[in-house]
């Protein structure tokens, strides 16, 4: 198995754990948030207002599944990826799946300092209560990877556990 796909809440640490483990293991990095937006020529946020969060998914999954055919790569998959139609199935049958499973407080301490803006958050309201009832809604769809990560940064053990588990596929 040659490829990591990374799922987790907005804020969860995807784009940092994974180009930080893409560097470890010398292998590629694809953010596919940025990848839609290079491409469609659009944020994530403009093609949300545009296309709503169906056209939106759309697009998303055929992104998505151009990167069944890279080698050697860790992809950082946006929020909602998981959760729509077999994204989920589809990144299991090619790729080991990691779900970055950051403490909610946290997700909320770095969604109040970011200035990316986030389609599916609305920052004059409760991002707490907002980023809950996400955990609650996506949960189901995370707890599906294969590796569940609990902690709020990668580690060395982190590394050397994937490691000797893509040894394994």
């Amino acid at each position: 198995m040659d490829k990591i796909y990374l799922v987790g809440l907005p804020g969860s640490g995807k784009s940092h754990t994974g180009k930080w483990l893409s560097q470890k293991m010398g292998w590629d990095f694809v953010d596919l948030d940025e990848l839609i937006e290079k491409n469609e020529k659009a944020s994530i946020a403009t093609l949300f207002e545009t296309l709503g969060e169906e056209g939106f998914r759309s697009i998303e999954q055929k992104y998505l599944t151009a990167t069944f055919s890279y080698k050697q790569c860790v992809i950082s998959c946006g929020g909602g990826t998981p959760a729509w139609g077999n994204n989920m199935e589809n990144m299991g049958r090619h790729g080991l799946t990691v779900y970055l499973n950051t403490e909610l407080s946290e997700i909320e301490k770095r969604l109040q300092d970011s200035r990316t803006i986030r389609p599916l958050l609305n920052r004059n309201q409760n991002i707490g209560k907002q980023i809950s009832e996400l955990n609650e809604k996506r949960r189901p769809y995370y707890s599906r990877a294969k590796v569940i990560w609990n902690r709020n940064e990668p580690t060395e053990q982190f590394f050397r556990s994937l490691d000797r588990l893509l040894s394994i596929y």
